[in-house]
């Protein structure tokens, strides 16, 4: 028997910080929701970042929950040592803290990709978002100092405007008319789902797909700076970090 689908509550309510979820299924200690506030990590798009963590009530017990993945398509749970049976409703508790830190940084790597690529940076392999405020982007070549300067000034000028992000459905059909293909070395500029994608869109700088999570305004974001850039055996390593 097939498990439900599970609604993904940081897509339909990004905002929002607590559901009352039923268990539909069980996998050894992994466990699948009819709704979900928690964020996995996902590759589907190229852009993963740290999967949401929190905390579940049931019965007056708290337990933590520490993993939310992808599984054949589906998305499974886990607690420390412990998991509920189906049929359990639980109050679930999203880490607000940790999803924030983690949106704050995909969308500022969002703005990065974007800069560097208009200063002439490639992206070697995929862009990764990191805890404690921090992305990593792997570049083909190293970028002189004067373009990452620009590509920084362009970062902190679209910050300062106080941009609202967007979510958005796009068709396969329209992708190229309206996503801005991604500056990737190998030929997928709008990687994800074959028929449609999720895509988030920072309105006049840039809009890409993603299944990640955001923050809902570029001025959430007070400072960008580039903590490492250095060359690599295979190209520039540039980690970005977020204040």
């Amino acid at each position: 028997m097939a498990t439900p689908a599970t609604v993904p509550l940081w897509v339909t309510e990004p905002r929002r910080a607590t559901s009352l979820s039923t268990v539909t299924a069980r996998r050894g200690t992994w466990f699948a929701l009819d709704r979900s506030l928690y964020a996995p990590t996902s590759r589907q798009y190229r852009h993963p970042q740290p999967h949401d963590q929190g905390y579940v009530w049931l019965q007056g017990t708290k337990r933590r929950l520490v993993e939310a993945q992808w599984r054949d398509g589906e998305l499974w749970h886990r607690c420390r040592d412990w998991s509920p049976a189906v049929g359990d409703k639980l109050q679930c508790h999203l880490d607000a803290d940790r999803r924030l830190e983690v949106s704050r940084a995909h969308t500022a790597m969002h703005l990065a990709i974007k800069a560097l690529g208009d200063v002439g940076g490639v992206l070697r392999r995929d862009p990764e978002v990191k805890l404690g405020g921090t992305f990593r982007l792997d570049l083909a070549a190293p970028l002189p100092a004067a373009a990452l300067a620009e590509a920084r000034k362009r970062v902190m000028g679209w910050c300062r405007q106080g941009l609202t992000l967007a979510n958005e459905a796009v068709l396969r059909t329209m992708q190229t008319r309206v996503l801005d293909p991604q500056p990737f070395e190998s030929p997928d500029p709008f990687p994800g789902p074959p028929d449609s994608l999720m895509a988030v869109r920072v309105p006049g700088v840039c809009a890409y797909p993603c299944d990640g999570t955001h923050v809902d305004r570029t001025d959430r974001i007070s400072d960008v700076v580039f903590a490492e850039a250095k060359a690599t055996r295979a190209g520039f390593l540039l980690v970005g970090r977020v204040k």
